[in-house]
Order: C-alpha cells, then sequence, then structure tokens
C-alpha cells in the first residue's frame, strides 16, 4: 500500500515538465547500470535504458518501475521494452518487501511530490547496493533574494498543489550521508517560476567515496 504520509496521491505537476524535461530524463537513464529502480511517473525515457550491451556500455539488468495511484503519465505497459517491470507498490515498503538491493535507483522529477525527503534518503541506503548510485533530476530553491521570493511562491504552489520545491536537493543528500560526485545547476524557462531551478545529480550511498564532489 503506498504511504499518503510519504508521497502524494494525485500527480500535480505541470505537464508542460514532460516536454520542457525528456532529453534531460532520457540522458539521466542512459546512465543507470546494473539492477535498477526507478520511482516512476514518467515512460517516454525508459527506451534509453542500455538493456543490451554494446561494446563501451554499461548494461542494464532490468528495471524495476514504481507505479503510483494518480500517476497519469507512465503511459501503456504493453508498450515498454522487454526488461522493464511495473510494480504498485509504495517506495517506503520496498525494504519491507526485500526486493532491493539495487545498483541504480533513477528519480526523475519525484522529491515535489515526497513529503518526507529525509525518509527518501534514508530508504535509498538501505535500497542501494555497495557502491550504488542514486540519479535524480530534481527541482530545487533558488538562493540569493530571488530565491526568497520564489520560496514564498513554492510555499504558496504546495500550499495549493501539494509539491515540495523549497529544498536544496544536494545539501540533504550530503547531510543524509551520500556523497555527491556529478552535480549540473540549470534552469527550465518554459516552465512555472518555481519549478525553473534544477538540478542532475549523481549520489553514492552513504560511506562510499568515488570522486570529488562537483561544482555546486
Amino acid at each position: 500500500m503506498v504511504s499518503t504520509s510519504l508521497v502524494a496521491w494525485m500527480n500535480s505537476l505541470p505537464i508542460e515538465l514532460a516536454p520542457a524535461l525528456r532529453t534531460r530524463r532520457c540522458s539521466v537513464a542512459a546512465k543507470a547500470s546494473g539492477r535498477v529502480l526507478d520511482l516512476g511517473g514518467w515512460s517516454d525515457h525508459l527506451g534509453s535504458y542500455c538493456l543490451v550491451d554494446p561494446p563501451g556500455v554499461a548494461q542494464v539488468h532490468g528495471v524495476m518501475m514504481l507505479v503510483r495511484p494518480g500517476d497519469l503519465r507512465t503511459g501503456d505497459s504493453r508498450r515498454d521494452p522487454e526488461g522493464i517491470t511495473r510494480v504498485d507498490a509504495g517506495f517506503d515498503s520496498l525494504v519491507d518487501l526485500g526486493v532491493g538491493p539495487f545498483d541504480t535507483i533513477v528519480s526523475l522529477i519525484r522529491t515535489p511530490l515526497i513529503a518526507d525527503l529525509g525518509r527518501l534518503i534514508r530508504t535509498v541506503d538501505q535500497l542501494l547496493a555497495p557502491g550504488g548510485q542514486l540519479l535524480m533530476l530534481e527541482p530545487v530553491c533558488r538562493t540569493g533574494r530571488l530565491g526568497r521570493v520564489l520560496a514564498v511562491s513554492g510555499s504558496l504552489m504546495r500550499a495549493s498543489g501539494g509539491l515540495h520545491l523549497d529544498r536544496d536537493i544536494p545539501a540533504r543528500l550530503r547531510a543524509g550521508g551520500m556523497t555527491v560526485t556529478d552535480l549540473e545547476r540549470f534552469e527550465v524557462p518554459t516552465v512555472t517560476a518555481p519549478l525553473r531551478p534544477f538540478v542532475e545529480a549523481r549520489a553514492l550511498r552513504a560511506g562510499v567515496t568515488d570522486q570529488p564532489d562537483g561544482t555546486d
């Protein structure tokens, strides 16, 4: 059963995020390797998982994709590439189900729907294999004076649409003991202002060091 305290039941993300970030989502998926857990929400990136092993490309050994109630953008499961398995389960219940460990967890614009980000990070740490990676494409808060103004807008959006947009995701990952090895901050000019600042990041399971932190 999906925990309503962890995720929203309905997907209140603006639909314009789908075309605006499709290329980015596909790029993140292409970096996954090993046994993959996809936190769901989208389906047009599934073909980017390297489920075949061409020379020089890390192979994905199957993808488990979560399907949340009310998430209307995951498409038709009959069209999924071979090797994709959809699971109707809450992220926080996977530890008890014993489905891990995973080599890669992919989170594509999931954190705005998650009320307890600290719990999410702890669960990621429990589900990742030693040396496992978290690949993220997520909205973040903006710094400076404009950031404070938009934080108010983000709070209003959260109150009206159930979105959580006022977070420094890389800082929260580090505070949770994860090592952020790749980090790119960018803006999406074609969406509403509180949703424009984004990060694309890679983080390693707590206690694992791969390379120096990316520039933020």
